[in-house]
C-alpha cells in the first residue's frame, strides 16, 4: 500500500487533536499496528500480524472510524474552504514550508459563473467551486466581472481579500457563501 501518499483522518468521537495544528497528525490505533507488524522478526508471525491489522483496519474504514483521503481532494477541500475564517485543522492547514500548501492558502485562480450587480457600482459573483463573493469596494479601473471570465481571489493582511478580473485593478472582497 502507498500510505506515504495518503493521509488518514479519525473521525471518531476522541478525534479532538487534530484540531491541533502543531504537530503531526495523530495516527489511528488501526495504522499503528500495521506499523508495528514490521518490528516482527519472523516472517509467519509478520504475516499473521499483518493480517490481523488488515483485517481491523478494513474493518475501520468500512464502519467509517478511518477515513482514507489523498492529498489531491485534500486540496480540493483547503480551496473550496478559501476566504473562509477556518480554525486551523490539521490536514486542512497544510504542511508548513510546503511552497504548494503555502500557495493555496494565498490566492484562488478560477472562473466566474454567475454574476450580479449590486447598488453603488459593486459586485457578487458565484465561482467555479460554488463560492460566493461581493465586492466591498470601487474602482473604476476594475474590469466588470462576466460569466466566464478568469478572477484571482489573493489574500491580504488582516483577514482582507482582493479580486482581480482578467487584467484589470483589483479591488477588496469578501466570501458570503
Amino acid at each position: 500500500m502507498r500510505f506515504c501518499t495518503l493521509a488518514i483522518i479519525v473521525t471518531a468521537a476522541s478525534s479532538a487533536p487534530l484540531l491541533a495544528a502543531d504537530g503531526p497528525a495523530p495516527v489511528a490505533p488501526q495504522v499503528r499496528a500495521l506499523q508495528e507488524c514490521r518490528a516482527q522478526a519472523d516472517a509467519a508471525a509478520r504475516l499473521a500480524c499483518y493480517d490481523k491489522a488488515v483485517d481491523a483496519l478494513t474493518a475501520a474504514t468500512d464502519s467509517q472510524q478511518v477515513v482514507v483521503i489523498d492529498r489531491a481532494e485534500v486540496r480540493q477541500a483547503r480551496k473550496g474552504l478559501f476566504g473562509f475564517a477556518m480554525p486551523r485543522i490539521g490536514f486542512l492547514s497544510g504542511r508548513p514550508g510546503n511552497a504548494e500548501d503555502e500557495a493555496d492558502a494565498s490566492h484562488l485562480d478560477t472562473t466566474i459563473t454567475k454574476v450580479r450587480p449590486l447598488a453603488y457600482g459593486k459586485w457578487r459573483f458565484t465561482v467555479e467551486n460554488g463560492g460566493v463573493w461581493e465586492t466591498t469596494e470601487i474602482d473604476s479601473r476594475f474590469e466588470d466581472p462576466a460569466v466566464g471570465a478568469k478572477v484571482t481571489i489573493e489574500k491580504g493582511a488582516l483577514g482582507a481579500y482582493y479580486a482581480k478580473v482578467g487584467k484589470g485593478r483589483r479591488v477588496q472582497a469578501r466570501r458570503i457563501a
